[in-house]
């Protein structure tokens, strides 16, 4: 550990365990990955995308959640679930139909392997689907509503945050959080599954201004059946310099359901030292931040930590609309200039950079032990 980092706190705190087989299934552009055979998440990598992210991301007991609630309209999650499959096959009266990626159908009941759906006359695999009421994301809109009131459950802004997603502005002045230059998928492999974690990696290319790549990422993600998803990084330099420029546009980030803004649901958001609200923990560094809100009338929560090994402490990019993200580009941004740049060259056939982060996806507005505790397992386990 890096001398003057935080020290990692052994708590004694009793959570409950959750979770099961983890389970990867890998489709021509998507992996989808199972806790206990419920979706957690799905990992998007086609060449459609400007860049891979993770849509859906789901809470323990999403279908609890679910099973419990009435059907509503578009504003609440109410009974609806999202295909998470590249194409699900059904049939309503007589006809089959494929329902793509990112449907929305209304759940009248779910059973343990299987859940009717109104959209289908016979029951389809629940491991299909991702029940809403459980859902942390918010849902990619391509052709979003023109609502101007930014209190609307269906107002929609900054269209480049997609989910769980990997991008920063300033490299060699491109702004790949804008997705002014693209992030290609290279390769994705399915490294292990079982019992209590499984893992994948990423190979992509940051593209160039010439359509070249410019950058190499190697991205290790690991799942966890606690609803915990590790991000270990690293970035290398191609054929040319790479420099990262000093922005507050990054970079390990998710985008909460407009249901979840602060602004909105009041949060609570926390850091490791005891701040409370999106504003005060704005651009400090700590081991970790904590954002909950609500979805329709539940708690729910996501902690973003940084690793102590990482080569500089991140600063967290949290605000009260719904952006949560971990950053260590921007220390002058972040300081609003109280502090000076600290920008990062790699060069080619050089040593590369790598960061670790943590996401954790938590039923409820749980303790700081809990938290605490489960940033500790993250630093042992990604060491």
């Amino acid at each position: 550990m890096r001398q003057g980092y935080w020290l990692v706190p052994v708590l004694m705190w009793a959570s409950v365990a959750v979770g099961g087989e983890v389970s990867i299934v890998q489709r021509d552009a998507s992996l989808r990955i199972t806790i206990g055979g419920d979706i957690f998440t799905v990992f998007r990598y086609g060449d459609d995308l400007p860049k891979p992210y993770f849509l859906p991301v789901t809470a323990e007991n999403g279908w609890d959640l679910l099973s419990k609630a009435e059907f509503g309209d578009e504003t609440v999650a109410g009974r609806a679930a999202f295909v998470c499959e590249e194409s699900l096959t059904v049939k309503q009266n007589g006809e089959t139909q494929q329902l793509p990626f990112g449907t929305l159908v209304q759940v009248s009941k779910v059973d343990d392997n299987r859940v009717e759906i109104l959209e289908s006359d016979s029951a389809v695999p629940r491991s299909a689907l991702a029940p809403l009421a459980g859902t942390v994301t918010r849902l990619v809109n391509l052709n979003p509503p023109q609502i101007k009131d930014r209190n609307s459950p269906l107002y929609y802004d900054h269209p480049h945050h997609k989910g769980i997603w990997l991008s920063v502005d300033e490299v060699n002045g491109i702004k790949f959080w804008n997705e002014d230059g693209r992030i290609k998928t290279h390769s994705v492999k399915v490294l292990s599954t079982g019992k209590k974690q499984a893992s994948f990696e990423l190979v992509a290319h940051w593209m160039g201004v010439d359509d070249k790549p410019l950058l190499r990422q190697t991205t290790i993600y690991t799942i966890y059946d606690d609803f915990f998803l590790g991000c270990d990084t690293t970035f290398s330099a191609i054929d040319q310099p790479v420099s990262f420029g000093d922005t507050k546009e990054g970079m390990f980030a998710i985008r909460l359901p407009n249901s979840m803004r602060e602004m909105i649901s009041q949060g609570p958001v926390r850091n490791a030292e005891g701040k409370s609200g999106s504003e005060p923990c704005w651009g400090l560094e700590s081991p970790w931040v904590d954002y909950c809100g609500k979805v329709d009338d539940n708690t729910l929560g996501v902690t973003l930590m940084d690793h102590p090994a990482n080569p500089r402490r991140s600063r967290y990019h949290v605000r009260n609309y719904g952006l949560f993200a971990i950053n260590p580009f921007g220390t002058k941004s972040y300081s609003r200039g109280e502090l000076p740049e600290q920008p990062l060259t790699l060069e080619p056939n050089g040593e590369g950079a790598r960061f670790r982060y943590g996401l954790y996806v938590h039923a409820e507005n749980i303790p700081d032990e809990a938290i605490s505790k489960r940033y500790a397992t993250f630093v042992n386990d990604l060491n």
